[in-house]
């Protein structure tokens, strides 16, 4: 009966509202939803249903309706006042109509109707920037359950778009539970037009500054009190609320502004507040909780799907959320509490308490890898995804109290700001699909580089390997530019006293895991940090640029394997999206203990290289330098160093006067502390070797180094005039025989030199210039067939016995394929004038079968150099020699050894043979002379008196035979005449056979003409001619 009785009063206060709230209709607006499942609507309007509600509308008011506005209530003297002024207790009217007595008179029963409740059960407007206040009273326990609705409609234009609700007084029941019937005896809802019902509730006091922004233009606004406290009266249920209406242009926090406007994504049909964000690179994207910057709603999961669908060509898109203002971030994870410093963020566990929570997924769906659940109010550092795609999940619980503390100091819900990264395909910035955080750098790819922590975020647990992998016989290097781990918090759920958020090992060798099992190897480890802890940094390398270089990083700045593999393991306990991980180094393969670098000059061709050397450090090899005095350069003893063992260092200098032809000038490799100047160079290519093998783990830049200067030095007109007055290419020389020779301006007369002596001055093979300390290449006409034959006046000359020689010039003759490969001459004859230095190229030694080891460019061919410190004359005669030629039946590069008998024009003492050309030209060429003797060159000077005999006697014999011959045909007779004309004719054909071989024995100047040729292949020709000359 008691129920029955409540219900009847509750219908009796909607009608009294319906006919309050029908005072001021406005035949333009209405609201067609009901704010609570199962409930009439309130809009206002009168329902048929409604009883006699047109009785009390006097006709005074039809005709005044026009006058007030839909945010107006129209008094009975037909003036209009703010709806908030109905029932406020005041008389704004002046005849009270505004004010009647159901007002003040809670459930009285009056002419059949219950007055009260005047607040409830209306539908409000409102005019753009002016507050309105509402209250609704404490129902009298009698009178319960308490059911009030309030609806607030933005009409557009100057009635507002938007509704901004501030809760100044809240008292609704008792709040128990964030999870589960958390509001038994009373509570709040608030839905929006065209959303789903969330079913959540507010309830218990609360006080403070508490707004809630609406997402669409209407919204309904539900009280429900079941019952009142058993503790006290006015203590469970006090409601005091301000409310107003706003433009859309004005809601900047979540709309943006005129200068940058912010998307927040396409709704999904039927849900919410799930959304969709695209091309998030092309426009400002922004996650908002729902109705941000107000309260959240209750009982609501919200999906937000961000994707990226395009990526410039070899690049792919991650996307990144974050949140720089520690202000727009506040997702309530516990009990309120007053102090400010409790606003941090909370993770995982932590936000279990009240269970709202925002979850990063790393991918499109909710089965992908976790990133981050968190709540709590702080900055939100950017949190990445290793896709193109990314989901958050923002869940809230089904009870909440509804309290913000005072002053406004941050805003309720979140707001994350989105941005698209592009990678680089084929880089190591993220983790490829099925990875597992595996990166292996190999020398193969690149023997140096710089590796970066992963672009993105990485989920708790896991762990990140590195795995460097160099050649046999490399070592890996490796020098952190840069490291940084941020530590967790001392509320994060770890055992911060024992356990890292974040721990690096570096593994002296390959740490791998078969199935998640760590293989046992022989490996060592060479670092574990932790915490505060970080590795050794070469940060000094970060001012390095493009003009300014910085010295290399030492062993106490680096690691170094002691293998070809080293691993570096990052262990991730709470991931990298929350406590960013970032490193920078810098990796280098090198061969084990060994340095070899190479600086190469290349001036104009008349230009030259000054180099100078101020200082030098080798370390302790044991190697000495001096000037050897034989050619007055640098040069390097290693005589009481043990190479094998402790290895070299040294510095050389070589240039290279023609392509494939290295001249070693000088060379360095004890400590230099005074300017060493380099001028003797000749030609305007030059290269610089520093070469280090074998150095210990204790050495490093500051035990082997040389610092040094250069420059390029013009010709001038004086060197030129006093140089040599031909160009590298004029040195070269080829041919089947050549002289080069040298003049100082005043010649010291050396009597009886044997090798100059014979020395045709005109001739043009004689090379009379005045190069001083210019190279000369001597090249055979065919490096095929050829080699050369190479002769001065002098001896050769070592240290020891350099005192001996009593000139102070010298030759220097190099062999072209290896210039270390040297003889020094002292180009004086002394007491035995005779005295004279052979050379034979490369390969003259070798026999056919390893005739391919001579085959090398060059190896053929001699470099040849004058020394001159003093006035005087001498010279180096060469010429082509060969003792191989090619055999018709086989290839060109297949030769093989004749007799004596089929090299006809040779050289024996010297076991070579000669050009045709060289043979009987009037210069001896064979040491001995033999192409010059009388036995080998008397045809050219006419028959001698043994052949002029020979013919002499065979004449007479043809003389007899010829007179025999003619009496035998007198005295025969003439039947027999054909049988002695057959015996004539075979006597005449051999004295023809004989003749002509006795002029082919003997015609010489026939012989000249037909052999005189100038190229190497025609030495062997057929030479029948002079075989019986030789």
């Amino acid at each position: 009966m008691l129920m029955c009785r409540r219900l009847l009063l509750i219908a009796a206060a909607i009608t009294a509202s319906i006919e309050a709230g029908s005072a001021s209709y406005h035949p333009g607006i209405s609201s067609d939803y009901s704010g609570f499942p199962g409930l009439a609507v309130y809009s206002g309007l009168t329902s048929s249903g409604s009883p006699s509600s047109s009785v009390t509308t006097s006709a005074t008011s039809l005709e005044n309706v026009a006058v007030c506005r839909p945010s107006e209530y129209l008094c009975g003297t037909g003036n209009c006042v703010a709806q908030d002024k109905y029932c406020d207790g005041e008389n704004d009217c002046g005849d009270k109509s505004d004010e009647p007595r159901y007002c003040t008179q809670i459930g009285r029963v009056d002419e059949g109707f219950v007055r009260g409740f005047s607040a409830c059960n209306r539908t409000l407007y409102g005019d753009v920037g002016r507050t309105y206040r509402v209250e609704v009273r404490r129902p009298r326990e009698d009178r319960l359950p308490f059911l009030c609705h309030l609806n607030f409609t933005a009409a557009g234009s100057d009635l507002g778009d938007l509704v901004q609700l501030t809760f100044d007084t809240f008292t609704v029941g008792r709040f128990i539970s964030f999870t589960s019937e958390g509001c038994p005896d009373g509570y709040m809802t608030i839905r929006e037009e065209g959303r789903p019902a969330t079913g959540g509730q507010w309830c218990g006091s609360a006080w403070g500054y508490t707004v809630y922004y609406s997402e669409t233009p209407s919204i309904n606004l539900t009280l429900y009190l079941l019952r009142l406290s058993e503790q006290g009266n006015g203590y469970n249920f006090d409601f005091k609320m301000s409310y107003k209406f706003l433009r859309r242009s004005e809601a900047h926090l979540r709309y943006g502004n005129s200068s940058m406007s912010t998307w927040r994504g396409e709704l999904v049909n039927g849900t919410y507040c799930d959304r969709v964000l695209t091309k998030c690179d092309t426009r400002a994207c922004r996650l908002q909780s729902p109705n941000y910057p107000g309260v959240y709603p209750r009982n609501v999961t919200c999906y937000y799907r961000v994707e990226q669908n395009r990526a410039p060509p070899g690049h792919r898109a991650l996307l990144a959320v974050s949140q720089r203002n520690s202000h727009k971030i506040h997702i309530k994870d516990q009990l309120v509490k007053y102090d400010r410093s409790q606003r941090i963020l909370r993770v995982w566990d932590q936000c279990n308490v009240v269970q709202d929570y925002l979850t990063v997924y790393d991918g499109g769906s909710t089965s992908d890898k976790v990133l981050v659940r968190l709540c709590g109010g702080d900055a939100v550092p950017d949190i990445v995804s290793s896709h193109n795609t990314m989901l958050l999940e923002f869940h809230t619980s089904p009870y909440d109290n509804p309290f913000h503390p005072v002053p406004l100091s941050f805003l309720p819900g979140f707001e994350l700001e989105v941005q698209v990264l592009f990678v680089d395909e084929k880089s190591r910035s993220f983790v490829k699909e099925n990875n597992n955080c595996d990166f292996y750098i190999s020398s193969e790819d690149s023997s140096s580089g710089v590796l970066e922590n992963p672009k993105h975020s990485l989920p708790p647990n896991t762990t990140c390997r590195y795995h460097f992998q160099g050649k046999p016989h490399e070592i890996v290097w490796l020098s952190f530019v840069k490291y940084y781990a941020a530590s967790a918090e001392a509320s994060a759920s770890i055992d911060v006293a024992s356990d890292c958020n974040a721990t690096l090992l570096i593994w002296d060798g390959d740490h791998t895991l078969d199935k998640g099992i760590p293989v046992q190897k022989n490996i060592t480890l060479l670092g574990q940090f932790c915490k505060d802890d970080t590795p050794r940094l070469c940060d000094h390398s970060l001012l390095r640029n493009g003009s300014r270089h910085t010295r290399p990083c030492s062993l106490a700045e680096s690691y170094v394997s002691t293998s070809r593999d080293l691993t570096l393991e990052h262990i991730l306990r709470q991931g990298s999206a929350l406590y960013p991980i970032s490193f920078v180094l810098r990796y280098e393969f090198v061969h084990e203990a060994n340095v070899s670098c190479v600086y190469r000059f290349e001036a104009e061709p008349d230009h030259r290289i000054e180099l100078t050397v101020t200082r030098a450090s080798f370390g302790n090899k044991g190697c000495s330098s001096y000037v050897d005095p034989l050619v007055n350069r640098w040069t390097c003893d290693r005589r009481l160093s043990d190479t094998a063992r402790f290895g070299t260092a040294e510095l050389v200098v070589a240039e290279y006067p023609w392509q494939g032809v290295e001249l070693v000038r000088d060379c360095l490799c004890s400590n230099v502390t005074e300017k060493i100047i380099l001028r003797t160079l000749t030609s305007n290519t030059v290269e610089v070797r520093f070469t280090v093998s074998l150095m210990n783990v204790t050495q490093d830049y500051r035990d082997f180094f040389f610092e040094g200067e250069y420059r390029f030095v013009p010709l001038s007109a004086e060197t030129s005039e006093q140089g040599c007055s031909t160009k590298l290419e004029e040195r070269r020389l080829r041919g089947t025989s050549g002289e080069i020779s040298l003049r100082s301006p005043l010649p010291r007369v050396i009597p009886g030199v044997a090798a100059v002596e014979e020395i045709l001055t005109n001739t043009e093979d004689l090379t009379a210039t005045q190069c001083v300390n210019e190279p000369w290449l001597i090249e055979p006409e065919d490096v095929r067939i050829n080699f050369l034959y190479l002769r001065t006046a002098g001896y050769s000359i070592t240290l020891d016995n350099v005192e001996d020689c009593t000139t102070l010039n010298r030759i220097v003759v190099y062999s072209a394929s290896n210039t270390k490969d040297r003889s020094v001459i002292c180009p004086e004859g002394g007491v035995d004038t005779a005295r004279t230095v052979d050379f034979f190229s490369g390969g003259w030694n070798y026999s056919a079968v390893n005739a391919s080891v001579a085959m090398a460019q060059h190896s053929r061919s001699f470099v040849v150099e004058f020394l001159q410190r003093e006035p005087g004359f001498y010279a180096v005669t060469w010429m082509a020699i060969s003792k191989r030629s090619p055999s018709p039946s086989t290839g060109p590069n297949v030769f093989t050894i004749l007799p004596q008998e089929e090299c006809p024009y040779r050289c024996p003492e010297i076991q070579a043979c000669i050009s045709s050309v060289l043979w009987c030209d009037g210069i001896r060429h064979c040491p001995s002379g033999f192409d010059e003797e009388e036995a080998n060159c008397s045809y050219r000077f006419g028959v001698t008196l043994l052949y002029v005999a020979v013919g002499a006697g065979a004449l007479g014999i043809f003389l007899i035979l010829l007179l025999a011959t003619g009496c035998l045909k007198y005295c025969l007779y003439r039947h027999k005449a054909r049988k002695k004309k057959k015996n004539v004719a075979l006597n005449v054909n051999h004295l023809h056979v004989n003749h002509t071989h006795h002029n082919n024995g003997l015609t010489g100047s026939r012989l000249s003409g037909r052999y005189n040729l100038a190229t190497p292949q025609e030495m062997y020709l057929e030479n029948y001619g002079k075989d019986s000359i030789c």
